[in-house]
């Protein structure tokens, strides 16, 4: 089954890439730049960010477009590397003039990115939670960039309020890559709103990236015996050190960021059965009867089930963007910026249903995420809807 969903996004990612060059010299189009991971680990949810993306300006096009044009979206792989990223963003730029762009989901490709583009003023709306993506300090907002997700701040902070008042656990540890911003801005903010709130942080452990091997780090969790474990690292790292956590028979409930909903997760920690009783934090409910259309359509279009979150980033980064061009009436990227920085209750596909975006920080207004959590039949269910500020 793997081998037939990766068959078949290769193929169409060579048939997207065979359409574009027919489209290559229409002056009639309005160009959306796309930075993606489409090799390496993080491929699956790549190629399905991007087949979102496509289904999303395929379904524009057919309406008619936008401004009487239609949309070309040009993606490139950034292969897991900033550098990578900030070539791609420089080549839609300067080669492709796209006016708006979309991508990535990596806090440490867009660090990169982000004073890139206060110098070539085209704007970027990503998923990079790292709130220093969009204000790199209090008071200072990057004009060029926008989050369309709650920031790690928030998702910190939501997994915290689930852990201490839902669940009713008390103390905790946290394991953190220190090299890795995803990981670390959302470490802190549960460890603060956990210690802040009723809660007591017993061990706060850092390793260097790249590790793969947790043991010494699990020990000293193991040693202090908490109620839960908090990982927020990427899929493969986060799967390992359940899978090594259980192996040294830590019985905390752990808990986690969204990288824990994907399927490389469940394969780096052994398969179903290791998982069961994880919980982590999600922008989508897979189950919500609003998404049954779009998930059926997107099904229909690429001969394979929905099953990462990227399908909704993409698919919903372009809408984004696309009300962003409609409202300015033009394909400059300033007024384009300018409309980005006033969005207002835009339609998507996460959360609730609406985004808003807050001009001074250029992150989602008090957008909600879902918990989840891994059952042992091997479907992850979800539990509560929660909003990062109270209501």
């Amino acid at each position: 089954m793997k081998k037939r969903v990766l068959f078949l996004s290769i193929v169409s990612l060579l048939l997207m890439v065979a359409l574009q060059g027919d489209v290559s010299g229409n002056s009639n189009m309005i160009v959306i730049g796309e930075i993606a991971a489409l090799t390496g680990p993080t491929a699956q949810q790549g190629m399905q960010e991007r087949n979102g993306a496509v289904l999303a300006v395929e379904e524009i096009n057919a309406a008619g477009g936008v401004l009487g044009k239609r949309i070309k979206l040009i993606t490139y792989d950034f292969k897991g590397q900033p550098a990578e990223g900030v070539s791609a963003y420089r080549k839609l730029v300067q080669q492709d003039k796209a006016c708006v762009i979309i991508g990535t989901n990596f806090s440490n490709v867009n660090l990169a990115i982000a004073p890139v583009a206060e110098q070539l003023k085209v704007p970027i709306v990503s998923n990079a939670m790292e709130p220093k993506v969009t204000t790199p300090e209090p008071g200072k907002v990057n004009k060029y960039h926008f989050l369309a997700q709650p920031s790690s701040i928030e998702q910190g902070i939501i997994v915290a309020r689930f852990a201490l008042k839902e669940l009713g656990l008390k103390t905790a540890a946290c394991i953190v890559d220190k090299g890795n911003s995803f990981a670390t801005s959302q470490a802190e903010s549960f460890r603060d709103y956990f210690n802040a709130n009723g809660g007591k942080i017993l061990e706060y452990v850092e390793y260097p990236a790249g590790l793969m091997d947790f043991k010494a780090q699990l020990t000293k969790i193991r040693a202090v015996n908490p109620d839960c474990l908090y990982i927020p690292q990427y899929a493969q790292q986060a799967g390992l050190q359940v899978k090594q956590a259980r192996e040294l028979g830590i019985k905390a409930t752990i808990l986690g960021a969204n990288t824990l909903g994907v399927p490389p997760f469940v394969e780096a920690a052994g398969g179903k059965d290791v998982v069961a009783g994880v919980y982590f934090i999600n922008n989508v409910n897979f189950k919500d009867p609003r998404l049954a259309d779009f998930m059926a359509r997107y099904e229909k279009r690429y001969g394979e089930p929905v099953i990462t979150t990227n399908v909704f980033f993409g698919y919903d980064n372009i809408h984004i963007a696309v009300d962003a061009i409609r409202r300015a009436g033009s394909t400059d990227p300033e007024a384009i910026r300018d409309c980005l920085e006033n969005t207002t209750n835009v339609k998507i596909m996460q959360g609730e249903g609406t985004i808003s975006i807050d001009p001074k920080t250029h992150r989602p207004i008090n957008m909600p995420a879902w918990i989840f959590k891994w059952e042992s039949d091997g479907t992850a269910s979800p539990q509560k809807l929660l909003y990062p500020s109270d209501r």
